[in-house]
């Protein structure tokens, strides 16, 4: 019997990866499928373990892809026996790979949105074995990203809905993770648009620990200014040289993490709280409560059309999933927040 290889193209970020796990668990779960080839971002390599399979066999290219990244991935196809393609990144490039390869079966996530503009047009689309449509021109609510996908991959076979296999902690965890905290991630470009700093962090980390013993909180893993303001205002543990400066405060910075060990800190809180994104797309996977700070700064209708949209699109959907929109007044984001805080 011959083997069914397939190919996905997944290079997003790590919060689009975790709205596409269901989907390739679908594929996975396929009986008829027995190789399995996913092309994923650099920035998501380190979250491979979300997906690894016996099946899987992964590579890496850019998230905005080179030159070089589309010529191998088009070669790839060209010299391996793909039986099917899933489109589940919808990258321009990609929707020109069914016009080339007519023989190899595609299965896409289309764009519709306002003014009649379609990703791919409806020549393209002729060329999809099969594909759905997220139409963020729909002025009501709508399928998420997560369902549509879902519903692109579904086969008799199975239709599991994602698990994620337990994983051990890593020493630097065993260690200095606390058993009692919340979780926060401070995102450099929204608390520089809310106007917070550390005077503002205190103020919610000290709210916080009214309802918790201790506080762990991480930022982008780019270099930047806080990561030093940070280091002197807290205690700190650094994934990178696993040297940890205690201040004996019931906050701690969490600096250099990803990865696995990223994950493990926001799974074992008792509530992730942080502005919409990667850190609350991970939390939704195993259903954990979450503050969704979901930051707006609407100046215009197509902002609010283009927030109304990710709301639609990415917001999970599970009894312990809160979110407020944060103001720049922190109290006042607080007295929105107290609700969440209690449970």
């Amino acid at each position: 019997m011959s083997t069914k290889h397939v190919v996905i193209l997944k290079n997003d970020a790590v919060g689009d990866l975790v709205h596409s796990l269901d989907a390739i668990n679908n594929i996975i779960s396929n009986l008829e499928i027995d190789k399995i080839t996913i092309f994923i971002s650099k920035m998501s390599k380190n979250f491979d373990f979300l997906f690894k399979h016996e099946k899987i066999n992964i590579k890496i290219v850019n998230y905005n892809l080179t030159i070089l990244n589309k010529i191998s991935i088009f070669l790839y196809i060209l010299f391996n026996k793909i039986e099917r393609v899933y489109i589940l990144a919808p990258k321009r490039f990609y929707y020109f790979l069914p016009i080339i390869f007519y023989k190899i079966k595609f299965y896409a996530i289309c764009i519709n949105n306002v003014k009649n503009y379609k990703r791919p047009s409806e020549l393209i689309r002729r060329f999809l074995y099969k594909y759905t449509i997220n139409d963020r021109s729909a002025v009501f609510k709508r399928k998420s990203t997560k369902i549509i996908q879902f519903e692109l991959t579904s086969n008799n076979s199975s239709n599991e809905k994602y698990k994620v296999k337990s994983m051990s902690l890593s020493n630097n965890l065993k260690k200095h993770l606390p058993k009692n905290y919340f979780y926060f991630h401070a995102k450099k470009k929204i608390l520089d648009e809310l106007g917070w700093g550390v005077r503002e962090l205190n103020i919610m980390f000290d709210k916080f620990l009214n309802y918790t013993e201790k506080v762990i909180f991480t930022k982008d893993i780019e270099l930047d200014r806080n990561t030093e303001i940070f280091r002197n205002n807290f205690s700190c543990l650094d994934f990178k040289t696993n040297k940890y400066i205690n201040k004996t405060k019931k906050i701690i910075f969490f600096d250099n993490i990803d990865g696995m060990d990223l994950y493990n800190v926001i799974v074992n809180s008792r509530k992730t709280i942080a502005f919409h994104g990667m850190m609350t797309n991970l939390a939704s996977i195993e259903k954990k409560p979450v503050l969704d700070l979901f930051y707006c700064n609407i100046g215009n209708w197509n902002d609010y059309r283009n927030y109304r949209n990710s709301f639609y699109e990415f917001k999970p959907k599970y009894k312990n999933y809160d979110f407020i929109i944060p103001n720049k007044d922190i109290h006042k984001t607080l007295k929105k927040a107290s609700f969440s805080l209690k449970k």
